[in-house]
């Protein structure tokens, strides 16, 4: 529909210079536009979070060309969908090198990026990935990746602080899914937190078998990550867990695919106390388990949209979002995307080049830029913002119960 409108307004345009001789002089040659990479998971497990944070994404490249894009260029997207397969995600990666991009943004999944990002770094590409919260990204893709979310070990460290002081909570039971960095370190990094504020892990069991795909083994033996599929694997790792019927809290590491399937397979089998996530919690099959099986599911996230109980510039974010696409975000992935972009666009403004070298180094040295998810600086050689942490509470609908920087992070 756009390239309709841009005909309809070319057309006539040209038949008038026409009627009149034609050009008098040359006119400037359009500069090449601004390359900026996009791999994003557009179907499989990952869907539910890289759909999201593509189109918030696309929501800030229209607005920056419609702000006369960067250095009188016009900014393109190149998007790629990686199929959430790590080797599809590889050959995207590889095309959007060939492709000249100045930089490669993407991804919600720690292992996902560690099959696009080395081959970025390896060709001189600064990749930043929108939602993919591991902290210890940065140590296995030097200098060359950044986040432009918070790390797992602020969330698991808000998630630990939440439930203590305001929850009440002394004892936890920690349900994981072992084939996922992602579910793996925040499980850790939920243990080590909660034990700092003096709460007692008094189970941790690993969920095995699920459908891979999260946004990032310890103790325990596993179930399944699909319970609703296989009943006896996941009545196992229900029954061999005895402890959690008297635990003050369950926190729940699992990707978005399987998080909803199992807050509905926990309160089924009579488990009433409230349940803890991270942000792979932030879904629409999460909420609708939640709402039909009872309140008392909570998660944390980067950014609460369509909440009433959001800041400003998310309420903004979420106006622009439903003038543009006609219906309002699905999660805060939206503006993880968005931010992405954003990063990038500011790096380049401010290197006044597209060349990924300088798109790198002033990415290095951002500071205090503001984004929708938060106020984001790399500072030193980090390359993990740190952002307030929201905490969503779900009932009938999401609701914004606290906003906070954690004041014990684990190191990662």
């Amino acid at each position: 529909m756009r390239a309709a409108a841009v005909s309809a307004l070319v057309l006539p345009l040209a038949a008038a210079v026409a009627a009149c001789g034609g050009a008098a002089t040359a006119t400037k040659p359009t500069p090449p536009p601004v390359r900026i990479g996009a791999i994003y998971n557009l179907t499989g497990g990952q869907s539910a979070l890289d759909a999201p944070s593509l189109d918030g994404a696309r929501l800030a490249v229209d607005r920056i060309n419609a702000r006369g894009g960067l250095m009188g260029r016009r900014v393109e997207l190149l998007e790629r969908d990686g199929q959430t397969d790590a080797d599809a995600v590889s050959r995207a990666a590889a095309s959007l090198v060939t492709a000249g991009v100045s930089a490669i943004i993407g991804l919600s999944d720690t292992d996902q990026v560690l099959a696009a990002a080395p081959i970025a770094a390896s060709a001189g590409v600064p990749f930043v990935t929108s939602g993919a919260t591991s902290p210890r990204l940065p140590e296995q893709v030097p200098t060359w990746l950044f986040l432009a979310c918070f790390g797992d070990n602020a969330q698991a460290a808000a998630s630990a602080q939440y439930a203590a002081e305001e929850l009440g909570a002394r004892t936890a039971v920690v349900f994981y899914d072992q084939e996922m960095e992602y579910t793996r370190l925040l499980a850790k990094y939920f243990r080590e937190s909660f034990h700092t504020q003096g709460g007692t892990i008094v189970a941790s069991r690993k969920l095995s078998g699920g459908v891979g795909g999260g946004n990032g083994g310890e103790d325990g033996d596993g179930g399944n990550g699909e319970p609703e599929e296989d009943g006896n694997r996941a009545a196992d790792w229900l029954d061999r867990t005895p402890e959690a019927a008297e635990a003050d809290v369950l926190f729940v590491a699992a990707g978005p695919q399987d998080a909803g399937r199992i807050v509905r397979k926990l309160r089924a089998a009579g488990y009433h106390q409230p349940i803890m996530g991270g942000d792979s919690f932030d879904s629409e099959s999460l909420a609708a388990a939640a709402d039909a099986t009872g309140d008392d599911v909570y998660y944390t996230t980067h950014a609460a949209v369509g909440m009433r109980s959001a800041n400003s510039a998310v309420r903004r974010f979420d106006a622009s979002f439903l003038a543009t696409f006609g219906r309002p975000p699905q999660n805060a992935f939206a503006c993880l995307g968005y931010d992405a972009v954003g990063l990038v666009a500011a790096a380049v403004a401010h290197a006044d080049s597209v060349k990924p070298a300088k798109v790198r180094d002033a990415l290095q040295a951002t500071r205090h830029y503001r984004g929708v998810t938060g106020t984001l600086s790399y500072d030193g050689t980090d390359r993990v913002p740190s952002k307030k942490v929201t905490v969503v509470r779900v009932g009938g609908r999401p609701d914004v119960v606290a906003q906070f920087t954690p004041r014990y992070v684990p190191r990662p």
